[in-house]
C-alpha cells in the first residue's frame, strides 16, 4: 500500500492542461455530419443466394412454445417486455461483412476480424448508368481508371463501395437473384487492381454476390487471398463519390463464416442527403403513436395499433 507522504501536493490536474483527445473531432466533424445507412432492414423473407434455403423465421417471445416452461414467451400483455427469437437459415443473410473465413479456413472469422475496421475512408464507384442498359455488367479496370481521373486516386486502406442501384429490387427476391443469372458484379481484375495496387480495406457491392461467373470467380480470389466483401449494400444512391467515411459493425459470433452487418455513411455537413445527430431525437427516443403488434402470418411486429400512454411516463416539463 502506498502512503499517503507518497502522494503528490496536487491530485486534480488542471482543466487547461487536460487533452481532450478525439472530443474535438467530433464537435468538429461527426456532431454536424449526415449520417446515412447503407445496410438493408432484416426481415424473415428477404433474399438469399439461391444456393440457401428460404428458412428463416423470427418468432415471438423465446421459441418456447410450452407456456409451463420458466422460459414461456415473454410478451408485452403477459409480462410487460417482450423478446424475439431468431433462426436464421444462414448467416449470409441481408446486409453483410463476408470473412475469409467463409472460403478458407485458415483465413479469419468474423469474431476474429480486427477493431480497425471500425472507421475508415469511403470511394463510391458508380455503374448505375451502364447496368440500366446490361443488367450483366461488372466493374472494370477501365471504370476504376475513369472514377480516378475524376476524383483522384483511391485511398489506402479506404472501402470501396460500388454502386449499381440493384438494391432497389430488394425485397424482391425473383428480381434480386433472376433466374437468367444476370447481375451487376465486379470484374476480378478490378478486384486485383483494387487490393494489389491501390490497398484498399475490402469493396461493397448491392448484388447478393460478387459477379456472377459459375465459379463465382471474385469472390474465390478474395477469400482464398484473406480479403473481406461487403454484400447486399443499398442507399450508395444517397452518397457522394468521395469525402464521406464509414463505420462499420457487426456481431462477433465465435467461428462466424459470415456477418450480418450494419454500414453507415458518415458524409459532409453541406451533402443533402441523411441525417444529423441534432435533428434526430436520441435520448429520450420518440414516442410513436402506434404501437408493435405481433403478425403471425408475416412473423414480425408491424405498428398497426393506437398506442397507449406509456407505463410510468413522466412530464419533461
Amino acid at each position: 500500500m502506498v502512503g499517503a507522504a507518497s502522494l503528490p501536493a496536487t491530485a486534480s490536474p488542471r482543466t487547461s492542461t487536460v487533452s481532450r483527445g478525439l472530443w474535438s473531432v467530433w464537435d468538429q466533424a461527426f456532431a454536424r455530419a449526415r449520417y446515412v445507412s447503407l445496410s438493408h432492414v432484416l426481415t424473415p423473407d428477404a433474399p438469399v443466394w439461391n444456393g440457401f434455403p428460404p428458412t428463416t423465421r423470427f418468432q415471438q417471445g423465446t421459441g418456447r412454445l410450452d407456456e409451463k416452461s420458466p422460459y414461456a414467451a415473454f410478451t408485452y400483455e403477459k409480462t410487460g417486455l417482450e423478446t424475439t427469437a431468431y433462426s436464421f437459415a444462414t448467416d449470409q443473410f441481408g446486409t453483410q461483412l463476408d470473412p475469409p473465413a467463409h472460403w478458407h479456413q485458415c483465413f479469419p472469422a468474423i469474431d476474429e476480424l480486427p477493431p480497425t475496421l471500425a472507421l475508415r475512408k469511403l470511394a463510391v464507384i458508380s455503374i448505375a448508368d451502364k447496368v440500366v442498359a446490361d443488367a450483366n455488367y461488372h466493374l472494370t479496370v477501365a471504370d476504376v481508371h475513369a472514377w480516378e481521373r475524376a476524383h483522384g486516386r483511391i485511398p489506402s486502406g479506404s472501402v470501396v463501395m460500388v454502386r449499381s442501384d440493384w438494391s432497389k429490387r430488394w425485397p424482391d427476391a425473383a428480381r434480386v437473384q433472376p433466374a437468367d443469372g444476370r447481375f451487376p458484379g465486379v470484374t476480378l481484375a478490378a478486384l486485383k487492381l483494387l487490393h494489389l495496387e491501390r490497398k484498399i480495406l475490402l469493396h461493397g457491392h448491392e448484388p447478393l454476390d460478387t459477379d456472377s461467373t459459375p465459379t463465382l470467380v471474385g469472390e474465390d480470389w478474395l477469400m482464398n487471398n484473406g480479403y473481406m466483401q461487403a454484400e447486399g449494400v443499398t442507399n450508395l444512391d444517397q452518397v457522394p463519390s468521395t469525402g464521406a467515411l464509414v463505420a462499420i459493425g457487426f456481431p462477433r459470433l465465435k467461428g462466424g463464416t459470415g456477418g450480418f452487418a450494419s454500414f453507415t455513411a458518415i458524409c459532409p455537413a453541406n451533402w443533402p442527403h441523411g441525417v444529423r445527430p441534432v435533428d434526430a431525437a436520441e435520448a429520450p427516443l420518440p414516442y410513436n403513436a402506434q404501437r408493435l403488434v405481433w403478425n403471425e402470418t408475416k412473423g414480425v411486429r408491424e405498428r398497426t395499433a393506437v398506442c397507449d400512454k406509456p407505463k410510468g411516463k413522466q412530464s419533461m416539463n
